[in-house]
């Protein structure tokens, strides 16, 4: 009787994973040029597109702040103003989300969506994480580099945080 030799379990051929893109969304950070290289570059890398859109409480702050200081709405704004804020915001996402999808769609592409609540880089290195992401697509908006230096940037963060290629997409 021949002996047995040591087979692996599944002899079958592994197989290829498909690369994922992450097309990190915000309501500053959305701009159709980022959104068109990404679908490209998606459907050139035969890749799964996975769709970010953050919703950053920080950006609600500061147009409250901003609405406040101008006097546009008086005092503190009461939780139903901020409320409505949150909802308009959250609706924005959604649109901005299909519409995404349906180009991709259209393309061929498999896509994916999220929406979050939170930081932009925390929501999108952790989703970067649970998904296996290869590379994120992100737009940069227009500051200057006094603005920059001063107030950080989100961009710089996940940049240095990411343990893959950020692809950044400067707004002209």
């Amino acid at each position: 009787m021949p002996a047995k030799k040591n087979l692996p379990k599944n002899n079958a051929r592994a197989k290829a994973v498909a690369p994922k893109i992450m097309l990190l969304l915000s309501f500053l950070r959305r701009s159709p040029r980022c959104i068109e290289l990404a679908l490209q570059t998606a459907a050139a890398r035969q890749a799964e597109l996975i769709v970010l859109f953050v919703l950053d409480e920080e950006v609600l702050k500061t147009v409250t702040k901003k609405l406040t200081e101008d006097g546009w709405i008086g005092g503190k704004p009461s939780e139903q103003f901020l409320a409505a804020l949150r909802q308009e915001y959250r609706e924005q996402a959604q649109a901005k989300i299909q519409e995404v999808e349906k180009a991709a769609r259209l393309k061929g592409i498999s896509v994916k969506s999220f929406s979050r609540e939170g930081n932009l880089v925390k929501e999108a290195l952790a989703l970067r994480q649970q998904e296996k992401i290869d590379l994120v697509i992100v737009t940069r908006r227009k500051r200057s580099r006094l603005s920059r230096f001063l107030f950080g940037s989100a961009v710089a963060d996940l940049m240095m945080q990411a343990p893959c290629p950020v692809k950044v997409i400067d707004e002209e």
